[in-house]
């Protein structure tokens, strides 16, 4: 089982790290497009289903007795779902704030 790590974009939007002179590090264009944040989240969270439905699958199989693994495979794919569709509402919220603005 490998566990992969969040993708560089969310890490540099989830972390708050601070720049020596006190002020928040000022993140790369690139890693500010909702666009990218938003596909890798869904990548991440397909990918993470489709690695429990193998699991699963295996199982009914009678080829794999891991039931611990099986259950963290189901869990994980749970939890890229959940934070695929909170980086989704944030980015609508975002949007929505952004259209009751006035010009």
């Amino acid at each position: 089982m490998s566990i992969n790590p969040l993708s560089s974009n969310l890490i540099n939007i989830i972390s708050n790290d601070q720049s020596p002179l006190g002020t928040s590090a000022v993140a790369p264009a690139s890693a500010l497009n909702f666009s990218n944040i938003l596909t890798d989240a869904f990548a991440a969270a397909s990918e993470a289903d489709t690695e429990d439905k193998i699991s699963g699958l295996q199982l009914l199989a009678g080829r794999n007795d891991d039931l611990a693994g099986i259950l963290i495979d189901a869990q994980k794919a749970e939890l890229s779902l959940n934070l695929a569709l909170q980086i989704r509402n944030k980015v609508l919220d975002a949007y929505n704030e952004i259209m009751r603005m006035q010009v």
